[in-house]
């Protein structure tokens, strides 16, 4: 997960937030954002699609399937500022994990950075036949949660998968709006 309000390089629980599968509650590690990109390039390149969690209603423009931060000029409009980051977004419920799909592409600039990434949506064929365009700089902003398989977790990862995990409640700010 991505959650700048908490600290990086630990393993976190939500309290009742369990799989189906064993009944355990999910585990998170918490990452920043160019590191969880860089699990999602490997993973993309190796054509394994990934269960992934983002704030979907913010700057999206569902007539042409594109999530982009610079798509609405809202400051503009108001004539004001909106300066809230991605952790101040979190404590104050204006955002969170609201949504989940299948995060299935990516387009790399020449040194192999991202510039766009592609999901598949579960709403319907819609614009681009069901698939979502998003900038990399709204996935820095509203993506929060990517399911990564383990081999393309680093050494760093994987050590931190064997912490004893903080124990979150089921109403933490990050988890409240899931689906």
């Amino acid at each position: 997960m991505n959650d700048p309000s908490r600290e990086y390089y630990k393993l976190y629980e939500i309290d009742f937030d369990r799989h189906v599968y064993d009944g355990k509650n999910w585990t998170y590690v918490n990452l920043p954002v160019e590191e969880i990109k860089e699990m999602a390039v490997y993973s993309i390149m190796d054509s394994t699609m990934m269960y992934f969690f983002c704030d979907v209603g913010k700057y999206f423009n569902r007539d042409r399937g594109l999530l982009d931060t610079h798509f609405y000029d809202y400051e503009s409009l108001m004539g004001t500022t909106f300066g809230m980051d991605k952790k101040q977004h979190i404590q104050t419920f204006s955002s969170g994990s609201s949504h989940a799909m299948t995060l299935m592409a990516v387009d790399l600039d020449r040194n192999h950075h991202p510039k766009k990434w592609m999901v598949e949506n579960s709403w319907g064929p819609g614009a681009n036949n069901g698939h979502l365009i998003i900038t990399d700089e709204w996935f820095n902003e509203y993506m929060f949660r990517l399911v990564v398989e383990k081999k393309y977790a680093t050494e760093k990862v994987l050590e931190i998968l064997e912490q004893e995990p903080v124990r979150l409640p089921a109403w933490d700010p990050m988890f409240a709006d899931e689906e």
